[in-house]
């Protein structure tokens, strides 16, 4: 098959992945379970930045619910620029990083290993500075990405922290769905190479709203959109829309939904209602069919809500990859913008 651009292949690439991280990180995760129940751990900590926080958010939902530790996303600039680091010693502490680099998440890790807490890095770099500090390693297998916007190491990440979950919880069920994976992303990544992108030519802004689960899904949708094609969009948790931001709704200014089948659903459905009473324009991600949406995009197989993110990233990355290349930038190498950001 010939890509456009390395973007496409690497999106092509996530069933492998997930294949992968199946065979290779289910010991792994079972090891770190083993460790854990002879120690008193009370919460999780998670370090990350960019597309590897959006991943992170998403952990933060699943081990909360599943696992029912209170789980924070690291505040990076209490241990690099004020240092008053938080205590951290009967805490789980995450590292997330796709190239394993960046000195304010590691920052972190060390701190986290100073203090006695037990140190996890999810990283796609075995030999990188977090995995050195980390006690265990979960690898991303997604071998090098040389697009600068993150796809397969994104959905790498995100799938390690639903196995790390899954096993942890002893959720069979959840570990059952992750298997039936690499099949069903590969049919939602051939369905959206065909979702017609010519209609948001000339779209500069617009929203993109999720709620729970999904609420990290609409946020990396909305990086993606202004990594590759320059556009001013923002993301809203749905609740977080009704708090003002929904005087923002006109005709001409786009909202993609994220609408999964489960408990968010019919909160889903009423934003929707409340959108289109203002004729604002939609474009909505379901299971079924989305009454007012102008543009919805069904996916071929109803899943669980939970495990819904996995299967929305290859949707969005496809749609940001052809809109991209419709607006005539180039996705692989947007400016000013380089792979590995180091950030403290």
């Amino acid at each position: 098959m010939t890509y456009k651009t390395l973007m496409e292949s690497e999106i092509y690439e996530e069933p492998r992945v997930i294949e992968k991280i199946l065979k290779d990180n289910i010991g792994i995760v079972e090891r770190i379970k083993e460790y854990i129940k002879s120690r008193r751990i009370s919460s999780v900590y998670i370090s990350a930045r960019g597309t590897s926080d959006n991943a992170s958010t998403i952990g933060k939902y699943l081990i909360e619910s599943v696992l029912r530790f209170p789980t924070a996303l690291s505040a990076p600039s209490l241990f690099t620029i004020y240092n008053t680091p938080p205590i951290l010693k009967d805490s789980l502490v995450i590292g997330v990083s796709q190239s394993g680099r960046g000195e304010d998440v590691n920052e972190v890790m060390a701190e986290g290993k100073r203090q006695g807490a037990f140190c996890v890095a999810i990283t796609n770099d075995t030999e990188s500075p977090v995995a050195k500090i980390a006690d265990e390693i979960l690898p991303c297998w997604a071998g090098e990405e040389k697009s600068v916007a993150a796809t397969k190491t994104y959905l790498a990440e995100v799938f390690n922290l639903y196995l790390f979950t899954a096993i942890l919880g002893g959720r069979k069920d959840l570990l059952i769905s992750l298997y039936d994976m690499p099949r069903y992303i590969e049919e939602v990544i051939s369905k959206s190479s065909e979702i017609d992108v010519t209609r948001y030519h000339f779209m500069d802004r617009c929203i993109i709203i999720g709620r729970g689960f999904n609420y990290p899904t609409a946020m990396e949708f909305s990086l993606k959109l202004k990594e590759t094609s320059y556009i001013f969009s923002e993301a809203f948790s749905s609740a977080d829309f009704l708090h003002g931001p929904l005087a923002l709704a006109t005709s001409d200014l786009p909202v993609f939904i994220f609408v999964p089948s489960g408990p968010t659903y019919i909160h889903l459905s009423e934003i929707i209602s409340v959108l289109s009473e203002k004729h604002t324009e939609i474009f909505a991600f379901s299971f079924e069919k989305i009454e007012n949406a102008r543009i919805n995009f069904i996916f071929p197989k109803r899943i669980e809500e939970i495990i819904s993110p996995i299967i929305f990233a290859p949707s969005f990355q496809m749609i940001a990859n052809n809109l991209a290349l419709e607006k005539g930038h180039n996705p692989d190498h947007p400016r000013y913008l380089k792979k590995v950001t180091i950030t403290r």
